[in-house]
């Protein structure tokens, strides 16, 4: 029961802008569970299939480019790679930092207020820019805020969502590169921790969670990343990260 309270929660706050990472060691620390960061790692997995499915459309059209050699689905793939590039570096290099991090209560009270006070700002920002639009410097710069989601308490989701925005992109097309740049993060982080999970009903009844929840959430921050309702969350992100403190 506990594992697929985890998965819920993972599943609302991977996509909703509050911090998957952040939310699963407050919730660990609530249920009196130890931080499974290998488990953690595997409910990704099940938002990765949400993603999936829910811009499969796009999935399929840059499949179907790449297939026949398509300049510009060749191009978009290659700003999406190099999104991805400096989270999987971070997430390389930090690794023992970042568990450390996930051990620290204050720590993510701290960042939950950073992910708040730029969810604030960021209903401020758009641009007309569209996915075929963007540099490859402004792949990277997303790329870049993607990067610091690696802590427990920044949301990936929110702080890509800012990126695309600050660089000018339109808040649809922003949603979409959002998540398409998940997809090789999501799965390559998954399959990383695969090996060190510890498989029960329990596990498999969290990524059943995760997967409905994220499904939910999804539809939920498309809506306001296109009218630009992103705040409600900063005012939210206030309680968890008050919670973090008190579990110091």
């Amino acid at each position: 029961m506990k594992e697929f309270l985890l998965g819920v929660v993972q599943g609302l706050t991977e996509f909703l802008p509050v911090s998957s990472s952040g939310h699963l060691s407050l919730f660990s620390k609530l249920f009196g569970l130890p931080q499974n960061l290998p488990l953690f790692a595997f409910l990704h997995l099940a938002t990765f299939l949400v993603v999936l499915i829910f811009l499969w459309e796009d999935v399929w059209s840059i499949i179907i480019g790449l297939i026949k050699f398509d300049n510009s689905t060749w191009t978009l793939a290659l700003k999406i790679i190099v999104a991805s590039i400096p989270a999987g570096i971070a997430g390389v290099f930090f690794e023992k930092k970042i568990e450390e991090i996930f051990s620290s209560q204050m720590l993510i009270g701290i960042f939950f207020l950073v992910t708040a006070v730029a969810l604030w700002l960021s209903d401020s920002f758009s641009g007309k820019k569209s996915l075929n639009d963007i540099s490859y410097t402004d792949a990277l710069i997303i790329g870049i805020f993607q990067a610091f989601a690696i802590l427990p308490g920044i949301s990936r989701s929110g702080f890509t969502l800012i990126g695309a925005l600050l660089v000018g992109m339109n808040r649809t097309d922003a949603f979409r590169f959002s998540f398409l740049m998940s997809l090789p993060v999501t799965l390559a982080a998954g399959i990383f921790e695969l090996k060190d999970v510890v498989f029960s009903t329990g596990v498999f009844s969290g990524f059943g969670g995760a997967f409905v929840a994220g499904l939910i959430a999804l539809i939920v921050v498309r809506q306001l990343t296109i009218s630009a309702h992103l705040k409600v969350f900063s005012l939210y992100l206030i309680i968890p990260s008050l919670l973090s403190f008190i579990l110091k």
